[in-house]
Protein backbone atom coordinates (compact mmCIF):
# COMPACT_ATOMS: atom_id res chain seq x y z
CA UNK A 1 0.00 0.00 0.00
CA UNK A 2 3.12 2.44 0.86
CA UNK A 3 4.16 2.14 -2.64
CA UNK A 4 0.70 2.69 -4.30
CA UNK A 5 0.54 5.66 -1.70
CA UNK A 6 3.88 7.34 -3.18
CA UNK A 7 3.10 6.75 -6.87
CA UNK A 8 -0.51 8.60 -6.42
CA UNK A 9 1.23 11.45 -5.03
CA UNK A 10 -1.41 10.95 -1.68
CA UNK A 11 0.72 12.83 0.48
CA UNK A 12 0.68 15.96 -1.83
CA UNK A 13 -3.39 15.72 -0.28
CA UNK A 14 -2.92 14.43 2.90
CA UNK A 15 -0.98 16.99 3.98
CA UNK A 16 -3.82 19.71 3.18
CA UNK A 17 -6.11 17.60 5.64
CA UNK A 18 -6.27 19.07 9.41
CA UNK A 19 -8.42 17.80 11.76
CA UNK A 20 -8.71 20.14 14.53
CA UNK A 21 -8.88 18.03 17.50
CA UNK A 22 -6.45 15.70 19.21
CA UNK A 23 -9.01 13.07 18.66
CA UNK A 24 -9.28 13.83 14.88
CA UNK A 25 -5.63 14.12 14.31
CA UNK A 26 -5.00 10.16 16.27
CA UNK A 27 -7.75 9.37 13.70
CA UNK A 28 -5.49 11.05 10.58
CA UNK A 29 -2.66 9.18 11.64
CA UNK A 30 -4.38 5.79 11.35
CA UNK A 31 -4.18 6.53 7.21
CA UNK A 32 -7.41 4.14 7.22
CA UNK A 33 -8.39 1.97 3.85
CA UNK A 34 -11.55 1.24 4.35
CA UNK A 35 -12.68 -2.16 2.82
CA UNK A 36 -16.65 -1.93 3.50
CA UNK A 37 -18.68 0.06 1.10
CA UNK A 38 -21.07 -0.09 4.21
CA UNK A 39 -18.49 1.84 6.27
CA UNK A 40 -17.59 4.45 3.29
CA UNK A 41 -21.24 5.57 2.68
CA UNK A 42 -21.85 6.03 6.69
CA UNK A 43 -17.79 8.31 6.01
CA UNK A 44 -19.86 10.03 3.01
CA UNK A 45 -22.67 10.58 4.77
CA UNK A 46 -21.41 12.30 8.21
CA UNK A 47 -19.72 14.66 5.08
CA UNK A 48 -22.37 15.77 3.24
CA UNK A 49 -24.24 16.53 6.63
CA UNK A 50 -21.31 18.60 8.20
CA UNK A 51 -20.90 20.14 4.56
CA UNK A 52 -24.75 20.84 4.91
CA UNK A 53 -24.59 22.99 8.40
CA UNK A 54 -20.94 24.44 7.93
CA UNK A 55 -22.39 25.85 4.30
CA UNK A 56 -25.71 26.90 6.42
CA UNK A 57 -24.37 29.45 8.70
CA UNK A 58 -20.39 30.93 8.69
CA UNK A 59 -21.11 32.36 12.46
CA UNK A 60 -22.29 28.72 13.53
CA UNK A 61 -18.60 27.17 11.47
CA UNK A 62 -16.51 29.71 12.90
CA UNK A 63 -17.65 29.19 16.41
CA UNK A 64 -18.04 25.23 15.86
CA UNK A 65 -14.03 25.39 14.80
CA UNK A 66 -13.52 27.79 17.75
CA UNK A 67 -14.35 25.03 20.26
CA UNK A 68 -12.64 21.75 18.36
CA UNK A 69 -10.29 23.72 17.84
CA UNK A 70 -9.92 24.32 22.05
CA UNK A 71 -10.68 20.92 22.50
CA UNK A 72 -7.86 19.41 24.84
CA UNK A 73 -7.50 15.76 25.59
CA UNK A 74 -8.80 14.38 28.44
CA UNK A 75 -6.98 11.64 30.29
CA UNK A 76 -9.25 9.96 32.54
CA UNK A 77 -6.94 8.00 34.97
CA UNK A 78 -6.67 8.35 38.49
CA UNK A 79 -2.97 9.96 38.31
CA UNK A 80 -4.14 12.58 35.42
CA UNK A 81 -7.03 13.66 37.79
CA UNK A 82 -4.68 13.80 41.23
CA UNK A 83 -4.28 17.65 40.09
CA UNK A 84 -6.39 20.70 39.25
CA UNK A 85 -4.44 21.04 36.57
CA UNK A 86 -6.45 17.49 35.79
CA UNK A 87 -9.39 18.64 36.59
CA UNK A 88 -9.05 21.77 34.62
CA UNK A 89 -8.42 19.61 31.89
CA UNK A 90 -11.33 17.48 32.09
CA UNK A 91 -13.43 20.99 32.72
CA UNK A 92 -12.36 22.32 29.49
CA UNK A 93 -13.32 19.21 27.22
CA UNK A 94 -16.35 19.36 28.96
CA UNK A 95 -17.55 23.24 28.26
CA UNK A 96 -16.26 23.01 25.10
CA UNK A 97 -18.33 19.68 24.11
CA UNK A 98 -20.99 21.05 25.80
CA UNK A 99 -20.66 24.27 23.29
CA UNK A 100 -20.03 22.19 20.58
CA UNK A 101 -23.36 19.76 21.14
CA UNK A 102 -25.44 23.39 21.46
CA UNK A 103 -24.53 24.88 17.79
CA UNK A 104 -25.88 21.15 16.24
CA UNK A 105 -29.37 20.91 15.18
CA UNK A 106 -31.08 18.06 16.92
CA UNK A 107 -30.77 15.18 13.71
CA UNK A 108 -26.94 16.20 13.06
CA UNK A 109 -26.38 15.32 16.82
CA UNK A 110 -28.31 11.55 16.30
CA UNK A 111 -26.18 11.40 13.57
CA UNK A 112 -22.63 11.52 15.35
CA UNK A 113 -23.93 10.25 18.49
CA UNK A 114 -23.55 13.83 20.02
CA UNK A 115 -25.72 12.81 23.52
CA UNK A 116 -25.06 15.36 26.09
CA UNK A 117 -25.31 13.38 29.73
CA UNK A 118 -23.01 15.78 31.97
CA UNK A 119 -24.74 18.60 32.92
CA UNK A 120 -24.39 17.98 36.79
CA UNK A 121 -20.77 17.39 36.54
CA UNK A 122 -19.88 20.22 34.65
CA UNK A 123 -21.79 22.84 37.02
CA UNK A 124 -19.76 20.92 39.63
CA UNK A 125 -16.40 21.97 37.48
CA UNK A 126 -17.95 25.06 36.76
CA UNK A 127 -17.81 26.08 41.18
CA UNK A 128 -14.09 26.38 40.44
CA UNK A 129 -14.32 28.98 37.72
CA UNK A 130 -16.03 31.05 34.66
CA UNK A 131 -15.16 30.56 31.32
CA UNK A 132 -12.32 28.24 30.91
CA UNK A 133 -10.10 28.94 34.00
CA UNK A 134 -10.56 26.62 37.24
CA UNK A 135 -9.89 26.32 40.35
CA UNK A 136 -10.17 24.77 43.88
CA UNK A 137 -12.85 26.88 45.04
CA UNK A 138 -13.48 27.05 48.55
CA UNK A 139 -17.10 26.43 47.53
CA UNK A 140 -16.48 22.72 47.09
CA UNK A 141 -15.80 22.49 51.06
CA UNK A 142 -17.21 24.54 53.28
CA UNK A 143 -14.13 23.33 56.10
CA UNK A 144 -11.83 24.55 53.41
CA UNK A 145 -13.61 27.68 52.80
CA UNK A 146 -13.01 28.24 56.58
CA UNK A 147 -9.06 27.36 56.70
CA UNK A 148 -9.13 29.90 53.77
CA UNK A 149 -10.84 32.62 55.87
CA UNK A 150 -8.50 31.78 58.56
CA UNK A 151 -5.35 31.99 56.43
CA UNK A 152 -6.63 35.28 55.27
CA UNK A 153 -6.97 36.76 58.92
CA UNK A 154 -3.44 35.02 59.50
CA UNK A 155 -1.79 37.12 55.88
CA UNK A 156 -3.51 40.41 57.40
CA UNK A 157 -2.37 40.41 61.14
CA UNK A 158 1.04 39.23 59.76
CA UNK A 159 1.25 42.20 57.08
CA UNK A 160 0.17 44.65 60.29
CA UNK A 161 2.88 43.20 62.81
CA UNK A 162 5.45 43.41 60.08
CA UNK A 163 4.72 47.43 58.65
CA UNK A 164 4.55 48.03 62.59
CA UNK A 165 7.96 46.47 62.92
CA UNK A 166 9.60 48.50 59.82
CA UNK A 167 8.07 51.67 60.86
CA UNK A 168 9.98 51.60 64.35
CA UNK A 169 12.90 50.69 62.52
CA UNK A 170 12.80 53.57 59.95
CA UNK A 171 12.12 56.18 63.42
CA UNK A 172 14.37 54.37 65.99
CA UNK A 173 17.23 53.30 63.41
CA UNK A 174 16.87 55.48 60.47
CA UNK A 175 16.56 51.66 58.07
CA UNK A 176 13.98 51.89 55.38
CA UNK A 177 13.02 48.13 54.69
CA UNK A 178 9.98 48.98 52.65
CA UNK A 179 9.93 46.17 49.82
CA UNK A 180 13.37 44.72 51.12
CA UNK A 181 14.04 41.76 53.25
CA UNK A 182 17.31 43.05 54.08
CA UNK A 183 19.96 45.75 53.71
CA UNK A 184 23.71 46.49 53.35
CA UNK A 185 25.27 48.51 55.68
CA UNK A 186 28.88 49.61 56.00
CA UNK A 187 30.70 48.89 59.12
CA UNK A 188 30.41 52.00 60.81
CA UNK A 189 27.11 52.18 60.43
CA UNK A 190 26.72 48.82 61.86
CA UNK A 191 28.88 49.40 64.72
CA UNK A 192 25.71 51.69 65.99
CA UNK A 193 23.32 49.16 65.49
CA UNK A 194 25.39 46.89 68.00
CA UNK A 195 22.88 45.64 70.60
CA UNK A 196 19.52 46.38 69.10
CA UNK A 197 17.33 43.81 69.67
CA UNK A 198 15.14 44.07 67.05
CA UNK A 199 17.41 43.35 64.27
CA UNK A 200 19.93 40.76 63.45
CA UNK A 201 23.53 41.30 61.86
CA UNK A 202 25.92 38.96 60.12
CA UNK A 203 29.27 39.57 57.77
CA UNK A 204 28.52 40.37 54.39
CA UNK A 205 31.80 41.15 53.14
CA UNK A 206 35.35 42.82 54.62
CA UNK A 207 34.22 45.84 54.96
CA UNK A 208 29.83 45.38 54.85
CA UNK A 209 27.54 44.14 57.09
CA UNK A 210 23.57 42.65 56.01
CA UNK A 211 20.71 43.48 58.21
CA UNK A 212 17.48 42.26 58.93
CA UNK A 213 14.47 43.27 60.94
CA UNK A 214 14.11 40.88 63.68
CA UNK A 215 9.75 40.98 63.60
CA UNK A 216 9.56 39.60 67.14
CA UNK A 217 7.18 36.79 69.13
CA UNK A 218 3.98 37.69 67.69
CA UNK A 219 4.81 37.93 64.55
CA UNK A 220 6.67 34.33 64.88
CA UNK A 221 3.30 32.43 66.94
CA UNK A 222 0.90 34.28 63.84
CA UNK A 223 3.50 32.72 61.39
CA UNK A 224 3.69 29.34 62.81
CA UNK A 225 -0.61 29.44 63.26
CA UNK A 226 -0.32 30.08 59.01
CA UNK A 227 1.65 27.06 58.28
CA UNK A 228 -0.29 25.25 60.48
CA UNK A 229 -3.73 26.15 58.47
CA UNK A 230 -1.69 26.08 55.38
CA UNK A 231 -1.03 22.48 55.78
CA UNK A 232 -4.99 21.94 56.66
CA UNK A 233 -5.93 23.73 53.40
CA UNK A 234 -3.51 21.23 51.39
CA UNK A 235 -5.19 18.60 53.19
CA UNK A 236 -8.41 19.68 52.37
CA UNK A 237 -7.62 20.23 48.70
CA UNK A 238 -6.10 16.85 48.49
CA UNK A 239 -9.47 15.30 49.95
CA UNK A 240 -11.64 17.61 47.71
CA UNK A 241 -9.74 16.83 44.03
CA UNK A 242 -10.30 12.64 45.13
CA UNK A 243 -14.00 13.84 45.58
CA UNK A 244 -14.04 15.68 41.58
CA UNK A 245 -11.64 12.82 40.18
CA UNK A 246 -14.16 10.59 41.47
CA UNK A 247 -17.15 12.15 40.07
CA UNK A 248 -14.92 12.61 36.84
CA UNK A 249 -14.05 8.84 36.36
CA UNK A 250 -17.54 8.14 37.10
CA UNK A 251 -18.74 9.47 33.76
CA UNK A 252 -15.69 7.85 32.12
CA UNK A 253 -18.25 5.76 29.14
CA UNK A 254 -19.32 9.58 29.26
CA UNK A 255 -16.33 10.96 28.31
CA UNK A 256 -15.75 8.17 25.91
CA UNK A 257 -19.08 8.93 23.65
CA UNK A 258 -18.18 12.26 23.42
CA UNK A 259 -14.81 11.70 22.53
CA UNK A 260 -15.61 9.31 19.63
CA UNK A 261 -18.71 11.67 18.74
CA UNK A 262 -16.32 14.72 18.13
CA UNK A 263 -13.59 12.69 16.60
CA UNK A 264 -16.07 11.81 13.86
CA UNK A 265 -17.41 15.42 13.52
CA UNK A 266 -13.79 16.67 13.07
CA UNK A 267 -13.03 14.68 10.55
CA UNK A 268 -16.62 14.97 8.85
CA UNK A 269 -15.73 18.35 9.14
CA UNK A 270 -12.66 18.63 7.62
CA UNK A 271 -13.59 16.48 4.94
CA UNK A 272 -16.28 19.01 3.55
CA UNK A 273 -13.96 21.61 3.96
CA UNK A 274 -11.74 20.26 1.32
CA UNK A 275 -14.57 19.07 -0.39
CA UNK A 276 -16.13 22.71 -1.04
CA UNK A 277 -12.32 24.33 -1.09
CA UNK A 278 -10.86 21.73 -3.88
CA UNK A 279 -14.30 21.18 -5.64
CA UNK A 280 -14.58 17.45 -4.66
CA UNK A 281 -17.83 15.51 -5.45
CA UNK A 282 -18.82 12.10 -3.77
CA UNK A 283 -17.76 8.73 -5.31
CA UNK A 284 -20.54 6.27 -6.45
CA UNK A 285 -19.50 3.02 -5.09
CA UNK A 286 -20.46 -0.39 -6.71
CA UNK A 287 -19.83 -4.04 -6.09
CA UNK A 288 -16.76 -5.67 -7.69
CA UNK A 289 -16.45 -6.33 -9.52
CA UNK A 290 -17.78 -3.22 -12.07
CA UNK A 291 -17.13 -0.85 -13.95
CA UNK A 292 -14.76 2.46 -13.04
CA UNK A 293 -16.00 5.82 -14.59
CA UNK A 294 -14.10 8.80 -14.18
CA UNK A 295 -15.39 11.86 -15.76
CA UNK A 296 -13.33 15.13 -15.88
CA UNK A 297 -11.23 13.68 -12.68
CA UNK A 298 -8.05 15.81 -11.97
CA UNK A 299 -5.09 14.38 -10.59
CA UNK A 300 -4.72 17.31 -8.12
CA UNK A 301 -0.80 17.29 -7.53
CA UNK A 302 0.11 17.64 -11.37
CA UNK A 303 -3.15 20.36 -11.45
CA UNK A 304 -1.02 22.24 -9.49
CA UNK A 305 2.19 22.11 -10.79
CA UNK A 306 1.47 23.21 -14.36
CA UNK A 307 -1.06 25.64 -12.95
CA UNK A 308 2.47 27.13 -11.27
CA UNK A 309 4.22 26.75 -14.58
CA UNK A 310 1.48 28.37 -16.63
CA UNK A 311 0.78 24.83 -18.29
CA UNK A 312 -2.46 23.15 -19.72
CA UNK A 313 -4.02 21.06 -17.35
CA UNK A 314 -6.30 18.69 -18.91
CA UNK A 315 -8.59 15.96 -16.79
CA UNK A 316 -9.25 12.44 -17.23
CA UNK A 317 -12.49 11.36 -18.81
CA UNK A 318 -12.35 7.31 -19.04
CA UNK A 319 -14.50 4.31 -18.36
CA UNK A 320 -13.26 0.86 -17.71
CA UNK A 321 -15.86 -1.83 -18.71
CA UNK A 322 -13.50 -4.71 -18.36
CA UNK A 323 -11.12 -5.68 -14.98
CA UNK A 324 -7.89 -5.66 -16.75
CA UNK A 325 -6.90 -2.67 -19.01
CA UNK A 326 -4.00 -1.57 -20.80
CA UNK A 327 -3.18 2.01 -21.85
CA UNK A 328 -0.45 2.23 -24.95
CA UNK A 329 0.66 5.60 -25.53
CA UNK A 330 4.44 7.15 -26.36
CA UNK A 331 6.75 8.86 -23.60
CA UNK A 332 5.99 12.50 -22.21
CA UNK A 333 2.31 11.41 -23.42
CA UNK A 334 -0.10 10.68 -20.36
CA UNK A 335 -0.51 7.63 -19.62
CA UNK A 336 1.18 7.49 -16.44
CA UNK A 337 -0.79 10.56 -15.21
CA UNK A 338 -4.04 8.31 -16.37
CA UNK A 339 -2.58 5.45 -13.73
CA UNK A 340 -1.84 8.39 -11.26
CA UNK A 341 -5.37 9.58 -11.04
CA UNK A 342 -6.96 6.41 -11.34
CA UNK A 343 -4.58 5.64 -7.90
CA UNK A 344 -5.83 9.15 -6.70
CA UNK A 345 -9.23 9.19 -7.07
CA UNK A 346 -9.39 5.35 -5.46
CA UNK A 347 -7.47 6.89 -2.47
CA UNK A 348 -9.28 9.59 -1.93
CA UNK A 349 -12.65 7.27 -2.26
CA UNK A 350 -11.28 4.29 -0.01
CA UNK A 351 -10.12 6.82 2.61
CA UNK A 352 -13.69 8.23 3.05
CA UNK A 353 -12.47 11.49 0.99
CA UNK A 354 -15.06 13.08 -1.96
CA UNK A 355 -13.09 12.52 -4.86
CA UNK A 356 -12.07 15.66 -7.20
CA UNK A 357 -13.84 15.36 -10.66
CA UNK A 358 -17.29 15.89 -12.09
CA UNK A 359 -17.92 12.25 -11.45
CA UNK A 360 -16.48 9.17 -10.07
CA UNK A 361 -17.73 5.71 -10.16
CA UNK A 362 -16.06 2.72 -8.73
CA UNK A 363 -16.06 -0.46 -6.50
CA UNK A 364 -14.35 -0.85 -3.03
CA UNK A 365 -11.44 -3.31 -3.63
CA UNK A 366 -9.82 -5.17 -0.58
CA UNK A 367 -6.49 -3.73 -1.30
CA UNK A 368 -4.35 -2.26 -3.61
CA UNK A 369 -0.84 -2.91 -5.52
CA UNK A 370 1.19 -1.17 -7.90
CA UNK A 371 4.48 -2.29 -9.42
CA UNK A 372 6.55 0.55 -11.17
CA UNK A 373 9.43 2.56 -10.04
CA UNK A 374 12.53 4.36 -11.17
CA UNK A 375 14.79 1.80 -13.38
CA UNK A 376 17.92 2.18 -11.14
CA UNK A 377 16.22 1.15 -8.57
CA UNK A 378 17.62 -1.93 -6.60
CA UNK A 379 17.35 -4.01 -3.02
CA UNK A 380 18.97 -6.88 -1.68
CA UNK A 381 21.03 -7.42 -4.63
CA UNK A 382 17.90 -7.72 -6.86
CA UNK A 383 17.67 -5.73 -10.13
CA UNK A 384 14.95 -3.37 -11.02
CA UNK A 385 13.80 -6.57 -13.34
CA UNK A 386 13.78 -8.59 -10.31
CA UNK A 387 12.11 -6.03 -8.05
CA UNK A 388 8.93 -6.33 -10.24
CA UNK A 389 8.78 -9.73 -10.60
CA UNK A 390 8.94 -9.57 -6.52
CA UNK A 391 5.93 -7.11 -6.22
CA UNK A 392 4.25 -9.20 -8.79
CA UNK A 393 4.47 -12.48 -7.04
CA UNK A 394 3.61 -10.10 -3.82
CA UNK A 395 0.64 -9.09 -5.41
CA UNK A 396 -0.85 -12.09 -7.20
CA UNK A 397 -0.74 -13.78 -3.73
CA UNK A 398 -2.93 -11.18 -2.03
CA UNK A 399 -5.65 -12.13 -4.97
CA UNK A 400 -6.59 -15.13 -2.51
CA UNK A 401 -7.50 -12.87 0.10
CA UNK A 402 -10.00 -10.61 -2.19
CA UNK A 403 -10.41 -8.04 -4.46
CA UNK A 404 -7.29 -6.25 -5.46
CA UNK A 405 -6.54 -3.14 -7.66
CA UNK A 406 -3.31 -3.61 -9.50
CA UNK A 407 -1.43 -0.90 -11.31
CA UNK A 408 1.22 -1.78 -13.53
CA UNK A 409 3.56 1.21 -14.85
CA UNK A 410 5.75 -0.13 -17.45
CA UNK A 411 5.95 -3.25 -15.98
CA UNK A 412 9.20 -5.47 -17.68
CA UNK A 413 10.60 -2.47 -19.20
CA UNK A 414 14.37 -3.49 -17.92
CA UNK A 415 14.27 -6.39 -19.86
CA UNK A 416 13.96 -7.45 -24.09
CA UNK A 417 11.36 -6.50 -25.30
CA UNK A 418 10.23 -10.00 -26.95
CA UNK A 419 9.96 -11.26 -23.62
CA UNK A 420 8.67 -8.57 -22.18
CA UNK A 421 5.98 -8.59 -24.19
CA UNK A 422 5.36 -12.45 -23.79
CA UNK A 423 5.29 -11.83 -20.18
CA UNK A 424 3.25 -9.41 -19.90
CA UNK A 425 0.52 -10.82 -21.99
CA UNK A 426 0.84 -14.13 -19.69
CA UNK A 427 0.37 -11.91 -16.60
CA UNK A 428 -2.51 -10.33 -18.25
CA UNK A 429 -3.93 -12.78 -19.64
CA UNK A 430 -4.19 -14.83 -15.88
CA UNK A 431 -5.12 -11.81 -14.72
CA UNK A 432 -8.18 -11.79 -16.73
CA UNK A 433 -9.19 -15.18 -15.82
CA UNK A 434 -8.81 -14.05 -11.85
CA UNK A 435 -12.24 -12.54 -11.03
CA UNK A 436 -10.36 -10.86 -7.31
CA UNK A 437 -8.32 -8.58 -10.00
CA UNK A 438 -8.10 -5.39 -11.85
CA UNK A 439 -5.40 -4.08 -13.35
CA UNK A 440 -4.33 -1.34 -15.69
CA UNK A 441 -1.22 -1.38 -17.05
CA UNK A 442 0.54 1.38 -18.77
CA UNK A 443 2.99 0.46 -21.31
CA UNK A 444 4.86 1.71 -24.53
CA UNK A 445 4.90 -1.95 -26.18
CA UNK A 446 2.27 -2.27 -28.87
CA UNK A 447 0.16 -5.31 -29.62
CA UNK A 448 0.57 -7.01 -26.34
CA UNK A 449 -1.67 -10.78 -26.50
CA UNK A 450 -3.70 -9.69 -23.78
CA UNK A 451 -6.76 -12.25 -24.34
CA UNK A 452 -10.58 -11.41 -25.17
CA UNK A 453 -10.68 -10.17 -21.54
CA UNK A 454 -8.18 -7.29 -21.68
CA UNK A 455 -9.57 -3.92 -22.78
CA UNK A 456 -7.23 -1.41 -25.03
CA UNK A 457 -6.53 2.12 -24.65
CA UNK A 458 -4.60 4.11 -25.88
CA UNK A 459 -3.81 8.18 -25.42
CA UNK A 460 -4.51 10.51 -28.29
CA UNK A 461 -0.88 11.44 -28.24
CA UNK A 462 0.44 14.37 -30.03
CA UNK A 463 -1.04 16.67 -32.40
CA UNK A 464 1.53 16.55 -35.49
CA UNK A 465 -0.72 18.57 -37.34
CA UNK A 466 -1.35 21.35 -35.07
CA UNK A 467 2.03 21.79 -34.06
CA UNK A 468 3.12 22.24 -37.78
CA UNK A 469 0.92 24.82 -38.12
CA UNK A 470 1.72 26.73 -34.83
CA UNK A 471 5.91 25.82 -35.70
CA UNK A 472 6.03 27.32 -39.20
CA UNK A 473 8.18 29.88 -39.73
CA UNK A 474 8.82 29.82 -35.85
CA UNK A 475 12.78 30.49 -34.69
CA UNK A 476 14.35 28.67 -32.00
CA UNK A 477 13.16 28.70 -28.62
CA UNK A 478 14.57 27.11 -25.21
CA UNK A 479 13.61 24.40 -22.86
CA UNK A 480 10.93 26.14 -21.04
CA UNK A 481 9.04 27.04 -24.00
CA UNK A 482 10.04 23.85 -26.03
CA UNK A 483 7.73 21.95 -22.85
CA UNK A 484 5.19 24.45 -23.46
CA UNK A 485 4.72 23.46 -26.66
CA UNK A 486 4.55 19.67 -25.92
CA UNK A 487 1.90 20.09 -23.48
CA UNK A 488 -0.14 22.65 -25.55
CA UNK A 489 -0.24 20.18 -28.64
CA UNK A 490 -0.27 16.79 -26.18
CA UNK A 491 -4.00 15.47 -26.18
CA UNK A 492 -4.18 13.58 -23.06
CA UNK A 493 -6.80 11.82 -24.20
CA UNK A 494 -7.97 8.26 -23.21
CA UNK A 495 -9.39 6.88 -26.39
CA UNK A 496 -10.59 2.71 -26.45
CA UNK A 497 -9.93 0.49 -28.67
CA UNK A 498 -6.25 0.46 -29.26
CA UNK A 499 -5.03 -3.39 -29.97
CA UNK A 500 -2.01 -3.55 -32.18
CA UNK A 501 -1.67 0.55 -32.49
CA UNK A 502 1.69 1.38 -32.33
CA UNK A 503 2.63 4.83 -30.32
CA UNK A 504 5.31 6.89 -32.74
CA UNK A 505 5.58 10.45 -30.81
CA UNK A 506 9.10 10.04 -29.49
CA UNK A 507 10.46 10.55 -32.56
CA UNK A 508 8.74 14.26 -33.03
CA UNK A 509 8.95 15.15 -29.39
CA UNK A 510 12.91 14.54 -29.47
CA UNK A 511 12.96 17.16 -32.64
CA UNK A 512 11.27 19.56 -30.58
CA UNK A 513 13.68 19.16 -27.32
CA UNK A 514 16.26 19.51 -30.00
CA UNK A 515 18.16 16.71 -31.06
CA UNK A 516 19.68 17.66 -34.51
CA UNK A 517 17.44 17.34 -37.78
CA UNK A 518 19.84 14.90 -38.97
CA UNK A 519 19.67 12.78 -36.45
CA UNK A 520 15.55 12.69 -36.46
CA UNK A 521 15.65 12.28 -39.73
CA UNK A 522 17.61 9.31 -40.29
CA UNK A 523 15.35 8.27 -37.24
CA UNK A 524 12.04 8.54 -39.33
CA UNK A 525 14.29 6.88 -42.10
CA UNK A 526 15.44 3.47 -39.90
CA UNK A 527 11.51 3.63 -38.66
CA UNK A 528 10.54 3.82 -42.58
CA UNK A 529 12.35 0.21 -43.32
CA UNK A 530 11.09 -1.56 -40.25
CA UNK A 531 7.53 -1.61 -41.78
Amino acid sequence: MEKFRAFAEFETFYALFKPLTPYGRMAREARRFYTSAAELKAEYDLADAAGAFLGDSRHKADKLRFHLRNLPAAELTPEALGSAAGLFLARKFLLNTSEIFKLLPAALRSKFGARWESAALLALLNKGGAGEAFHLSGAYSEELAAERAAIAVCDKALKGLREKRLKALRERWGLDFSERDFLVVDEKTAAKLSGAQDLFAEPFDGSHVTVKPVYGQDYMEVSAERDRRRGREAELEAAAIKKLAGAVLAEKKNFEAYAAALQKLDIAAERARLAAELKLVRPALKKCPAPIKLEKARFLPLEERLRAAGLKYTPLTAAFSRRVNVIYGSNMGGKTVALKTLAFAQLLAQSGFFVPASAFETCVFAGAAFIGGAEMETAGGLSSFGLEMNDFVTAHARLKDGSLLLLMDEFARTTNSEEAAALLGAILEDLGGNPSAAAFLATHFSGLKTGKTAAAFKMRGFDTAAFNDYFSGRGACGLDEKLKMINKFMRYELLEGAEGEEARDAIKIAGILGVAKGIVRRAREFMEETK
